[in-house]
């Protein structure tokens, strides 16, 4: 079996956010249970995933709004005894709603050749402390990105509506070919959700939800103590080597020529 050199991979640290955006890409406003995941939980998890993952580019923590987990300074340390399976960076993403407090801004202010805090910027109405968490990240001199979603010249053009869920590509080969234009599937981008290593936060959702089945290779449990370490690693391999999954048929995806909606625009706006 060969390595499991994958590109990217997100961990949601927790299942809710202070901002209600309708067309969130994690779906976080409509999930009926929230979820805040704790440090002996983190463990756990990323002690199985860098099992049955050689090494990864770039390693996310996310949410929802991570900065509402209390565990998360922990948490990132925790991910930090992995750096050497980390080939690129350590990433933080976060609103620009609360400000960053002094125990993660260590994390990073000591970590910095190899961490990235990531701001996703909705504009003055909605990202209020994000000039106040700048002013942090520039007095201790912490690697730091602003992704601009709001105005002219956004990020990626915006964003894109994914609630419609039903059927977009009725054989495998549109399906492939939409695929390969997707920045998270061609990119071979994952995401860990509960437990699970999944394509993208898309096939998860529709996995939850019902709207496709649990289909082995096109997830792995990285906590299922009844499959092997062999078997998830080759699951892992089969989702690596395909070009599109189920999911992929009831998608858009994420490409350039998809149409854009205006970012964080809030339930009940």
């Amino acid at each position: 079996m060969g390595a499991t050199n994958i590109n990217r991979t997100v961990l949601n640290i927790c299942g809710c956010c202070n901002l209600k955006c309708a067309n969130c890409l994690a779906f976080i406003p409509y999930y009926k249970e929230k979820f805040i995941m704790t440090y002996e939980e983190a463990k756990e998890l990323l002690a199985a995933y860098f099992e049955v993952v050689d090494s990864v580019e770039h390693f996310t923590v996310t949410g929802g709004e991570p900065l509402l987990n209390r565990n998360t300074a922990k948490i990132l340390e925790e991910v930090n005894l992995y750096r050497n399976q980390i080939r690129g960076s350590i990433d933080f993403v976060t609103n620009g709603t609360i400000l960053i407090n002094d125990e993660i801004l260590d994390f990073f202010e000591r970590n910095k050749d190899h961490t990235k805090i990531v701001l996703s910027h909705y504009g003055d109405e909605l990202s209020v402390k994000i000039d106040e968490i700048e002013k942090q990240l520039k007095e201790r001199n912490i690697t730091y990105r602003i992704s601009k979603f709001y105005g002219d010249d956004m990020y990626f053009d915006g964003w894109i509506d994914f609630s419609d869920h039903s059927l977009k590509w009725d054989t495998i080969e549109k399906r492939d070919e939409n695929s390969r234009k997707c920045i998270h599937s061609a990119g071979k981008y994952f995401v860990i959700n509960e437990g699970c290593l999944h394509r993208c936060s898309r096939s998860y959702w529709r996995m939850k939800n019902g709207i496709i089945p649990f289909t082995k290779g096109e997830y792995v449990d990285l906590l299922d103590p009844t499959t092997s370490l062999e078997e998830k690693r080759a699951d892992l391999m089969i989702m690596m080597n395909s070009v599109s999954s189920t999911s992929c048929a009831y998608c858009v995806g994420l490409v350039n020529g998809a149409p854009r909606v205006k970012p964080a625009i809030q339930l009940g706006e």
